[in-house]
């Protein structure tokens, strides 16, 4: 029968996990301003991830910059 190594903890150098569920960074276009801070909507959908049980998760990139964003959409 195959072991669920899922909910086991992992360890690469300095970095401890609780487990091996990673939430990988998605294009969420969530930012409401031209300004491209991270907004109330980001906490909660990290924070929830996070309560959730997500051992790792890398977060989307908001760009500050204009030029470093992939479109100019704004939610």
């Amino acid at each position: 029968m195959p072991t669920n190594h899922l909910s086991t903890p992992y360890t690469l150098k300095s970095l401890s996990l609780k487990n091996r569920i990673v939430m990988p960074p998605m294009c969420q276009y969530a930012v409401d301003a031209q300004d491209g801070i991270p907004n109330e909507w980001h906490y909660v959908h990290y924070v929830s991830r996070a309560v959730g049980g997500t051992g790792l998760i890398i977060v989307e990139m908001t760009d500050v910059e204009p030029d470093g964003r992939i479109t100019d959409l704004v939610r």
